[in-house]
């Protein structure tokens, strides 16, 4: 059983925490808190903890204290690299909350830091990777069930906040405190599956609304166009600001078409020829191709359960020394699209991806300037 800190003690830690509590994580249990609030210490320890569990207001402290073997970094965007590299350092294995950093750049100096320390393991907590409909979205496009892919198109505009929402903490919805908006935190979790699904585009154009309709700084409104190496192309829709929304993933191949929608619910089609040697053969106009359908659901997971299943998986990886099921190097796929298309949002037209090195941090300095 491996010994696990968590260092941040917000609400999303306080979900772990309820996790761990509960026994719903196998591989490890909770022996030291780390935080600046004495009172937040307390308080988690008390609902969730062994009396015993050890509590730091000092990180540095908690990592060199030889309690834990594994620290959970829960704390704002901004800290996550340089907490990663200090756990590094202390040879702890590092396990960090989405996302994986604000500025792509400084992810590259924490993947530098991993490679030298081979011996130590460290993961993103993108918990939807472990959602049995994503998962079975990979197996669909990594066996090539419906061809090569040629577009994707994904809406996910259920992601509603209220102003409320954006004034319940100061650094909601700056640029100083989260580093970015939709992109970066509504719809992490889509932009990670994206890349793990269908790999990194070479390029994207974006069209990103600022404060849309909200008093914030950050976007809320984001249309992605994209386009991969091997031609296939892409839009990707997301929006904090409508209601009701929609989730639906859209992928045609050349061999047929897939569409997932809510998470849960999919519908099929089987071309029964590639459709590239039936328009090389055909004499007809317009189709159509012969093909089959089918339907099927797969039950709908609370977030509760993929969130111990990344956790629990980690905690496997360290002891199975094997890679986690979100390493830092995948993770760092969908921050290079993120912030790629914020320049192309602020800059105008098609930015490559990766983008250009310092970039991005340039650009982000100038709005935090501004704010």
């Amino acid at each position: 059983m491996l010994r696990v800190g968590v260092a941040g003690i917000g609400s999303i830690a306080q979900v772990y925490l309820g996790l761990f509590a509960a026994g719903k994580i196998p591989g490890g249990y909770v022996t030291a808190l780390s935080s600046r609030s004495p009172a937040h210490l307390t308080a988690a320890r008390d609902q969730f903890c062994a009396p015993d569990t050890a509590l730091f207001t000092d990180y540095e402290a908690m990592l060199h204290s030889g309690l834990i073997d594994v620290v959970m970094i829960c704390t704002p965007h901004n800290q996550h690299v340089p907490m990663a590299l200090q756990a590094l350092k202390a040879g702890v294995h590092p396990l960090i909350e989405k996302p994986l950093a604000v500025d792509a750049d400084e992810a590259r100096a924490l993947l530098d830091a991993c490679r030298a320390h081979p011996e130590l393991t460290a993961g993103v907590l993108y918990c939807r990777r472990a959602s049995a409909a994503y998962q079975q979205v990979r197996n669909v496009t990594s066996e090539h069930l419906i061809g090569q892919v040629k577009r994707v198109c994904w809406i996910i505009t259920n992601l509603y906040r209220t102003p409320a929402y954006h004034a319940s903490q100061p650094w909601r919805g700056t640029w100083k405190g989260e580093g970015g908006g939709l992109l970066l935190t509504q719809a992490s979790h889509q932009l990670d599956l994206l890349t793990w699904l269908f790999g990194v585009p070479k390029e994207v154009t974006a069209l990103c609304e600022f404060g849309a309709e909200r008093d914030i700084q950050v976007e809320n409104d984001v249309t992605l166009h994209m386009r991969w190496a091997n031609g296939a192309t892409g839009q990707f829709i997301a929006s904090s600001r409508e209601f009701p929304g929609t989730n639906r993933l859209e992928v045609s191949g050349s061999k047929g078409r897939m569409v997932l929608e809510d998470d849960k619910n999919f519908h099929m089609h089987h071309l029964i020829r590639d459709e590239r040697e039936f328009a090389q053969n055909t004499t007809g106009y317009f189709g159509p191709i012969p093909h089959t359908e089918e339907w099927w659901s797969r039950p709908e997971e609370p977030n509760e359960v993929q969130q111990a299943a990344i956790v629990a998986d980690f905690l496997a990886a360290v002891t199975e020394h094997r890679p986690p099921l979100c390493p830092v190097s995948s993770a760092l796929d969908s921050l290079l699209l993120t912030n790629a298309a914020y320049l192309s949002a602020w800059q105008g037209g098609t930015v490559p991806v990766p983008p250009p090195p310092g970039a991005y941090a340039a650009e982000l300095a100038k709005r935090m300037e501004e704010e």
